[in-house]
């Protein structure tokens, strides 16, 4: 498969000059640490288990039809999906059969998804998914908007890579958030700061990201921090990319694959701010045997506490201010004038960042807001299923009447 820059038709002269020289610059970048341009290659094919098949989605996948077989989701397009089937070295597009949407998972089906797909009539050569199988982790986020409803970004991944930049994008109450939505995901958070090549001045924003999560400091220019990357996505595993626009996610996807996978923008020049340049969830392979998720960027980020996720998702990122909080004098401490409050203590004593506390009290704030919008969509989401399912069975019947 030859693989050039996306949105370059390939009829003319003047396009397929342009494509050269996109490659040629790409290979100067990969040069300068050791990689080689790979202008005509395909993916190798990938078994099962490099896809990230385990014995527990053996036994969910015993439940269903032996003439099933497995598949991961690479991409989502409303009723139609990309899969990743066993020993092949491409995603393949197949529909989705209208119980498979009704019974997906919370959130929808997403990218990372495992699911069972079979003929798609007696004796078609087309698949479609059948169903899809319960998920590992998720990261889940409420659907932009004003909408109180889940929306499903990665499922089943083992870590995910909070990407932010040193030109400008830094930010800690935007990482607080995105680790409040990987809390109750079910994965490992690994912020990712890009751009080191571009700034000697990252010092202090480097001491703040390290006391919140692990932290990997990048430059796709020069290759630093890519090997301890790609060591965060061994053979079998699965990592997602999430980040604003314009910090550097396409750029690392493209490295990391060693070829111009993804559209790379720049950032404008008088903010700094990025602009939209990856346009839909994708997995890809990487040559190492791990599986990547790109993500396009986020302008707005709301945790979405998912099921199964506990109690608190907001005290699972926050865990130093959260033991605070429990050795009040009261249990109802709202840690302002309350005497025995061991917050304003630890804070008067700059034991805690006032900071933090403050991006806490915020959180907790919306998750309370939150925990009530979401028993209101769950209980409109259990009658919409139950109206489903009754149209289902008279349909049922009705078909078997007509047969008798």
């Amino acid at each position: 498969m030859l693989y050039g820059v996306r949105g370059t038709r390939f009829g003319d002269g003047s396009s397929t000059l342009n494509v050269s020289r996109a490659r040629a610059n790409f290979a100067r970048r990969l040069s300068t640490f050791g990689l080689v341009w790979q202008a005509v290659t395909a993916p190798p094919s990938l078994t099962l288990e490099e896809l990230g098949w385990t014995p527990a989605l053996e036994s969910h996948a015993a439940a269903h039809s032996k003439t099933f077989m497995p598949a991961r989701v690479a991409s989502v397009y409303s009723a139609r999906v990309e899969v990743w089937l066993a020993d092949t070295s491409a995603p393949r597009m197949v529909a989705l059969r209208g119980r498979a949407l009704r019974d997906a998972p919370e959130g929808g089906v997403a990218v990372g998804d495992w699911a069972l797909v079979g003929p798609a009539g007696l004796g078609s050569s087309e698949v479609v998914v059948e169903c899809v199988l319960p998920r590992r982790t998720a990261f889940v986020r409420q659907a932009a908007g004003e909408r109180s409803e889940p929306q499903a970004i990665a499922a089943n991944i083992d870590r995910v890579l909070i990407v932010t930049s040193v030109d400008g994008d830094f930010s800690t109450r935007r990482l607080d958030r995105y680790l409040v939505a990987i809390a109750s995901s079910g994965a490992e958070p690994v912020i990712v700061i890009t751009k080191a090549d571009l700034s000697t001045e990252f010092g202090e924003d480097l001491e703040k990201a390290s006391k919140l999560a692990r932290v990997i400091l990048t430059s796709a220019r020069t290759g630093l921090g890519l090997e301890e990357l790609r060591s965060e996505i061994p053979r079998g595993t699965t990592a997602a990319l999430v980040g604003s626009s314009g910090v550097g996610k396409s750029a690392l996807v493209n490295v990391l694959l060693g070829r111009s996978a993804q559209h790379e923008g720049a950032v404008r020049e008088y903010d700094n701010r990025g602009r939209h340049t990856t346009t839909k969830r994708s997995l890809f392979a990487l040559p190492d045997g791990g599986l990547l998720v790109d993500t396009p960027g986020m302008r707005e980020l709301k945790p979405w506490q998912g099921v199964g996720a506990g109690d608190n998702d907001v005290d699972g990122a926050f865990a130093d201010v959260a033991a605070l909080a429990i050795a009040c004098k009261y249990t109802d401490c709202r840690h302002g004038a309350e005497p025995g409050c061991a917050i304003r203590a630890a804070v008067q004593s700059a034991l805690i960042d006032p900071e933090r506390v403050a991006s806490w009290e915020k959180l907790e704030r919306e998750r309370q807001e939150r925990m009530a919008r979401q028993s209101v969509f769950a209980l409109v989401q259990e009658q919409r299923l139950a109206r489903s399912g009754a149209a289902a069975l008279r349909k049922k019947f009705t078909a078997k009447r007509g047969r008798s």
